[in-house]
């Protein structure tokens, strides 16, 4: 019922203009009861399940479809007359004057300075209750009836009667206060408890100790705020039992405090929930500052199983986040955030030597091969079989001194260690690294040649003909490794080039794109695209190519021109082809060029910058994934029909793809990836599979789509646990960020 009922407001928003009357551009009209159906939307939620929520709970007059809406005319009206009542709204919770009584109780208005048809409760015209109203609330209705009754009022809003004036018509209600709000005004000169207000000058009750939306004028016209501290005491439980008498100054300020830090947190958590930015943390879940982008001591919280924080985890990260802005530099110059680039290299940084650190403590608790030292338990590195004076090994792993081993080693390994190769294993085995040492603290002691013996074996001589094959086996040995690194040679430059067809990462405003391409040999037969086909519309391409290496890639550089060519605008025509007809038109052209075993699947999708509605057609290619969790689900595979470009020349390849459409919303991140994620394979043989990555999307996508990415990379490099990659990896996603 729910998914219906948005999937209908995504229609009704696309094509019906009574269905996109906004005020304030986060508040929606409802085209049904010409009232608010949504307030204050963030930029991460979903305008439709808004929407769908008020329809099927709140409105009175959709009647489950059934109901009539009003004209555009009539919804825009109802969206200046909610302006106008919002105005006014202000007015009275800023203004004292909107909140005078005549002498026998009715409403006064300020303008006419006559009392109104109408006696509010005693409660409503507090500034207290005033902050829970809202636009349809009863009272704020009649004030606005008569308002627009008023001769005076329509002479302009600036015919405000003066406060003297009014407070005379007010007398009869005045006279029954036991508060004088001159008798106030002594007590403020007299007592530092009155005097006493929050870092917003709002003033702080002696005797409640509630910091209250009176807020203390500077200099002088203090008139009006001793009036609202006159009324406040009149019905202040406290004030009757404590006798008029205030609290210590200490407690009232120890109050102001506490109210200050709990705004704070507030404050902090609404940052942390709108913002990704606020959400950055590396693989040991610390909280990077989106100000200076350093790692801090703030741990950010596991959630519950219901998305909610436990308490006393999420207080102390709060605790943390406030003490590191409390000396953080860029946060108290007031330097803007930083972006998504700087924070993602600052996180991807951190994380890789996390996971460094990681590695080498593992190495050295399992690994023999780490574990060699020499006589004084100084470090021989298994790479480069040197030891290390300045790194000692057999401190327990609980101490400091085994956490600077382990950093030592790192900075060795990745900064001084010519031998060292992350994805090869130490050679040799611990016993002969072990040996090596002895042997070298034999050849460095006095008795070198008594001892020699001991170690080494005597070598039988090698006659001329065994001697000649050696040499001419090393001579051959010797043409191959030229020849090799020739090779290699021509292999980087290709790569190179190939690396200057692939585009940058588009930059427009309130969309993020993203992109990794990992080849697993020098050349790769994946490819992918972003190009404007126009000035509205953005396009985004990703093939795979069956092979690898130098052909794939020689095909994968026409493909990509292909699409990229038949996607453009059509000159004089105005108008951008259609997917189905690109991948048709690049089909035509690339089909002679390929054999009866390669083919290329190819998923191309065209964004409406304008609109955001995002068009695509699948030849052959995965699925695209769209991730939001503001959607229900929050996870969604979108499918089409397609066959890979090269299988068929013309009709049957034409007449099996299918072109689909979706409006997208802010949040909302769209995934393409090629085979070589899904496909990935770990030593046991099995792949990483669709499940995986949606695991991984549905953990990490409500981060950038930058972020998603590496980690999507990194998922697919613990899985495979060392083993080579035999497909190429690509993946490209954007994020609708408003």
């Amino acid at each position: 019922m729910r998914g219906d009922v948005e999937r209908e407001v995504a229609q009704r928003l696309r094509d019906d203009p009574r269905w996109r009357v906004m005020v304030r551009s986060n508040n929606w009209v409802c085209p049904y009861c010409l009232k608010l159906g949504v307030r204050d939307l963030q930029l991460d939620e979903a305008l439709e399940e808004r929407i769908a929520g008020h329809l099927v709970s709140e409105c009175q007059t959709w009647n489950q479809g059934a109901g009539v809406p009003g004209d555009v005319d009539r919804v825009r009206q109802a969206a200046q007359y909610v302006v106008f009542k919002i105005r006014i709204l202000g007015y009275m919770r800023e203004d004292a004057r909107f909140r005078l009584r005549a002498a026998d109780g009715r409403w006064l208005c300020p303008y006419c300075a006559q009392g109104a048809n109408f006696r509010p409760l005693q409660a409503s015209l507090e500034p207290d209750f005033l902050e829970e109203l809202n636009e349809d609330h009863e009272l704020l209705s009649r004030v606005v009836d008569h308002l627009l009754r008023c001769q005076v009022f329509a002479q302009g809003e600036d015919k405000l009667r003066p406060r003297a004036e009014l407070r005379q018509l007010t007398q009869g209600s005045q006279a029954a206060r036991r508060h004088d709000p001159a008798k106030v005004a002594g007590w403020f000169k007299t007592d530092p408890s009155f005097r006493l207000m929050d870092p917003d000058r709002r003033w702080l009750c002696p005797f409640c100790a509630r910091v209250l939306e009176l807020k203390v004028p500077e200099g002088s016209g203090r008139t009006a705020f001793f009036e609202g501290v006159a009324a406040h005491l009149e019905r202040c439980k406290a004030y009757t039992v404590l006798e008029g008498q205030p609290r210590p100054v200490s407690e009232l300020r120890s109050k102001i405090e506490e109210g200050a830090h709990a705004r704070q947190v507030e404050k902090l958590k609404r940052k942390i929930m709108r913002h990704p930015l606020w959400r950055v943390r590396d693989l040991e879940t610390n909280w990077l500052c989106p100000y200076c982008a350093r790692v801090t001591a703030a741990r950010f919280p596991q959630k519950r199983a219901d998305g909610t924080f436990e308490e006393g985890p999420a207080q102390r990260f709060y605790a943390g986040v406030l003490e590191h802005l409390s000396g953080c530099a860029d946060y108290k110059s007031k330097s803007p955030i930083r972006s998504r680039e700087d924070m993602a290299a600052a996180v991807q940084a951190e994380n890789v030597q996390l996971d460094r650190h990681r590695r080498v403590r593992k190495w050295l608790l399992d690994d023999p091969a780490y574990g060699v030292t020499d006589a004084v338990s100084n470090w021989v590195c298994p790479h480069c079989r040197r030891r290390q004076k300045a790194i000692t090994i057999g401190a327990s792993i609980e101490s400091a001194t085994f956490e600077k081993t382990v950093e030592q080693v790192v900075a060795h390994l990745w900064s001084a260690c010519e031998s060292f190769d992350e994805d090869r294993p130490p050679q040799g085995s611990p016993a002969d690294l072990k040996q090596e040492v002895i042997e070298e603290s034999l050849l460095k002691s006095g008795d070198s040649h008594s001892n020699a013996a001991k170690v080494f074996k005597p070598q039988e001589s090698l006659d001329e003909v065994a001697w000649e094959r050696l040499k001419n086996d090393l001579d051959a040995v010797q043409r191959r490794v030229a020849r090799a690194r020739e090779q290699d040679k021509s292999l980087i430059e290709a790569r190179q080039k190939q690396l200057r067809l692939l585009s940058e990462v588009p930059q427009v405003p309130g969309l993020e794109f993203a992109r990794v391409y990992e080849p697993c040999d020098a050349v790769g037969g994946d490819f992918y695209s972003f190009f404007r086909p126009s000035e509205r519309h953005h396009a985004m391409v990703i093939g795979d190519i069956t092979g690898h290496g130098i052909e794939a890639a020689l095909l994968m550089g026409l493909a990509k021109k292909l699409v990229e060519v038949h996607g453009r605008e059509a000159p004089n025509q105005g108008r951008v082809p259609s997917t189905q007809q690109t991948l048709c038109l690049a089909n035509r052209d690339i089909f002679s060029d390929l054999d009866d075993k390669t083919f290329v699947t190819v998923f191309y999708g065209l964004l409406d910058v304008e609109s955001r509605r995002f068009v695509f057609s699948r030849a052959g290619h995965n699925p695209v994934i769209l991730y939001n969790t503001k959607r229900e689900p929050p996870l969604q595979v979108l499918d089409s029909k397609g066959m890979a470009l090269g299988m068929d020349e013309g009709q049957i390849f034409e007449a099996s793809l299918e072109e689909v459409a979706v409006t997208l919303l802010p949040g909302d991140l769209v995934l393409q990836y090629t085979d070589g994620v899904t496909e990935a394979l770990n030593p046991r043989n099995e792949q990483f599979g669709d499940e995986r990555l949606h695991q991984v999307v549905e953990r990490f996508g409500r981060y950038e789509a930058e972020y998603l990415l590496w980690r999507i990379l990194r998922a697919v490099e613990a899985f495979r646990e060392g083993r080579r990659s035999t497909d190429d990896v690509t993946l490209v996603a954007f994020k609708v960020e408003s």
